[in-house]
């Protein structure tokens, strides 16, 4: 009795002009490009459904062209509507059910057992016949069940069936971890399983086709004005903990400042305090931009620097350990 997943995935809708709109049927954008056109139409992978962009291939509402909508209990997958429920399975009052030994819908959705009665082979019986299995009062075969696979309870899920026993993916997915996946149309496994998209990009073909603005890096999509692993051009790195990445550049972040080819933090960095080339004497420390002896009342220390483990990328949460290029320290974590 698997509950069905919410397939609702908002999709970016973009103003278009009506002389665009009215050119295009129900088949307008579909195509190598995806709709692309100079005048700033759908990117790679999408297609022109009325005044939306839309990926034929997993949306619920233009399943494989425009207007071929979905119904209850299915889902888009490479253009194709499929049962959200394992194969062999039935939607029933909006759950996955198992009509062949489900007491509540043996043989069919809501043909409910006699009390006491229970299920097996679709049919309403006192007792479980030679080669089911006891379940509560489903008597489900173990071996082909997509709700009791392999044992009771044991559902198989979307994408899957079961054969001998066990959970394998339908004709045309790919196991990725513990989902059955379309590695031809995912973002998240394009081409093999793991391989990420990133950044927008859509799955074409099982090859990553990247937003307008972004370029594919790595088998990834990645924006080179502010992704901070790739800035500017594909495998630049910001430095982690002094930089970011601001319009396709690497800066300081706010509060450091470049000394040579490193960005430091004036308020605590012993060879810079207070300013470039400034470097406290061996007996001090350096805190709020100045050489003092000792780190009294400031809240931590590390090395020859007075800070705050609770807000320093460089020292976030333990001493020695940075941020990321892009990531700012958070009550001492790390975040985006």
């Amino acid at each position: 009795m698997r509950p069905i997943r919410s397939t609702f995935v908002p999709f970016l809708v973009p103003l278009l002009t009506a002389f665009l709109a009215a050119g295009c049927g129900d088949d307008a954008g579909v195509g190598g490009s995806g709709g692309a056109t100079a005048g700033g139409g759908c990117g790679a992978g999408k297609s022109l459904c009325g005044m939306a962009c839309v990926d034929l291939s997993d949306d619920d509402d233009h399943c494989g062209s425009c207007g071929n909508a979905c119904g209850d209990g299915f889902t888009c997958v490479a253009g194709t509507c499929l049962s959200e429920c394992p194969e062999g399975a039935t939607f029933c009052a909006g759950e996955c059910r198992s009509t062949e030994s489900d007491p509540q819908h043996c043989g069919g959705c809501g043909n409910a057992c006699a009390p006491g009665q229970v299920c097996a082979a679709g049919t309403c019986t006192d007792m479980c016949p030679a080669g089911t299995t006891p379940c509560g009062a489903a008597c489900p075969d173990t071996s082909s069940d997509p709700l009791h696979c392999g044992g009771c309870g044991n559902d198989c899920g979307f994408g899957q069936s079961c054969m001998n026993g066990s959970c394998v993916c339908i004709e045309g997915l790919t196991r990725c971890g513990d989902r059955c996946v379309d590695v031809n149309s995912d973002p998240d496994h394009c081409g093999a399983c793991g391989v990420e998209c990133g950044d927008g990009g859509a799955c074409v073909g099982g090859q990553c086709t990247c937003a307008q603005g972004a370029e594919l890096c790595g088998g990834e999509c990645a924006d080179l004005q502010n992704d901070p692993n790739n800035c500017g051009a594909c495998g630049v790195h910001c430095a982690d903990g002094t930089e970011v990445c601001s319009m396709g550049s690497c800066e300081c972040r706010p509060g450091f400042v470049r000394c040579g080819d490193r960005c430091v933090n004036p308020q605590n960095d012993p060879n810079h305090c207070g300013g470039c080339g400034n470097a406290c004497p061996a007996d001090t420390v350096c805190g709020g931009g100045q050489c003092v002896g000792s780190c009294d009342g400031f809240p931590d220390q590390c090395g020859a620097s007075c800070t705050d483990l609770e807000t320093d990328p460089l020292n976030c949460g333990d001493c020695g350990d940075p941020c990321d290029a892009g990531e700012n320290c958070v009550e001492g974590d790390c975040r985006k």
